[in-house]
């Protein structure tokens, strides 16, 4: 991905996260407030989308959701673990 790309993802994401939570204005700092992490989970968005619109690193985000005690599922951080949590669904076989 260009430079040009993330920033036109960067700035799309921030647009979606503005209207659906209907804020005045998009803040670069907002990821720190444990209202405004809830409400962004409660509409759908996850880490990822989070850390791409404040352009942080994931794990800045996976840090105020501990400092504020969200319950949030966080993948575990090594190993086997880490490996079938980054992989795709159907990788392994099972009831769906």
């Amino acid at each position: 991905m260009t430079d040009h790309d993330s920033q036109a993802a960067t700035s799309h994401r921030r647009a979606e996260l503005v209207d659906a939570l209907d804020l005045a204005a998009f803040k670069p700092d907002d990821y720190q407030s444990p209202s405004y992490l809830a409400a962004a989970f409660d509409a759908g968005f996850d880490v990822a989308d989070l850390a791409i619109a404040h352009e942080v690193s994931k794990r800045t985000i996976y840090r105020a959701i501990n400092r504020h005690d969200i319950d949030y599922e966080t993948p575990p951080k090594n190993g086997p673990a880490r490996r079938l949590w980054n992989s795709y669904p159907d990788t392994v076989p099972g009831d769906d």
